[in-house]
């Protein structure tokens, strides 16, 4: 019928090595469907949390009736939204995988934010750190976020894909509202000792870090599009963007602490 029925079986070990290159090119699966029509399918069926392998198998049915029957795949499935939306069940890709690497983002930014507190309040010179409204509206400011992205992830996605200009608008709202939080709200509610917010700050951040180093070696992160019959491809080893993405807040927080250190020496 076609020329996915004679890939490499699952557990051939020529399956691991050849599909390893040819799982993020999609449109192998369906060369005689129009590439828009298949982008924008595969697009909704992302969004709508549909794993890969489910992905795999609706495009190789779509390409095997365009070839066989010859007619477009306009005239057979339509629009690819709505096919897309049709062909999705209601399990989510989502529903099977764990909370490492939002939560490990999570612990991250605020592990940072907690060592940056404590340092600040240690270089200020009286050893505490004033616990102020600035810091919980900011601190609600993250959770909020993180629970957007979590709760709500594909409305947010359609958002950020349809008015990318609107997102990076609320990007930096969102980001001026911490910084006017902190400046603004000053009001302290309580004091802390700086020593103790840096330890739970580095504790956080390198429970933080563990977490995505879980989530990224588990293959949490990773839903391969395959064809019918197509293994899944290798596990490939964590390269330099993908350590410097593992340690982006560790090293943002070493280098935000250095700054602070080399001001507080100069003035």
């Amino acid at each position: 019928m076609n020329s996915i029925a004679k890939r490499p079986t699952e557990g051939d070990p020529r399956a691991v090595t050849e599909t390893h290159s040819r799982t993020t090119d999609h449109l192998r699966l369906a060369p005689s469907v129009e590439p828009a029509w298949v982008e924008d399918f595969v697009l909704e069926q992302r969004l709508l949390g549909v794993p890969g392998d489910r992905i795999g198998d609706a495009l190789a049915l779509v390409q095997s009736h365009v070839a066989e029957s010859g007619e477009s795949v306009h005239e057979a499935f339509g629009d690819p939204v709505a096919y897309a939306r049709e062909a999705a069940s209601t399990r989510r890709v989502d529903d099977d995988r764990d909370l490492s690497w939002i939560l490990g983002s999570g612990l991250g930014l605020a592990g940072m934010l907690l060592t940056l507190f404590g340092v600040q309040a240690w270089i200020d010179g009286d050893g505490r750190l004033a616990l102020t409204v600035g810091h919980l509206v900011a601190l609600g400011l993250v959770v909020v976020a993180f629970a957007l992205l979590h709760l709500a992830s594909e409305p947010f996605l359609r958002f950020v894909l349809r008015r990318p200009w609107s997102t990076l608008g609320l990007f930096v709202l969102h980001f001026a509202a911490m910084v006017a939080a902190f400046v603004f709200l000053r009001t302290p509610v309580a004091h802390v000792p700086a020593g103790a917010t840096v330890a739970v700050g580095v504790t956080t951040l390198a429970l933080g870090t563990l977490l995505e180093w879980r989530s990224r070696t588990a293959g949490q992160l990773e839903d391969p599009i395959l064809g019918p019959g197509e293994g899944r491809p290798a596990r490939r080893r964590l390269d330099w963007f993908g350590g410097l993405t593992l340690l982006m807040f560790p090293v943002l927080t070493v280098a935000m602490v250095g700054f602070s250190l080399l001001v507080a020496r100069l003035s």
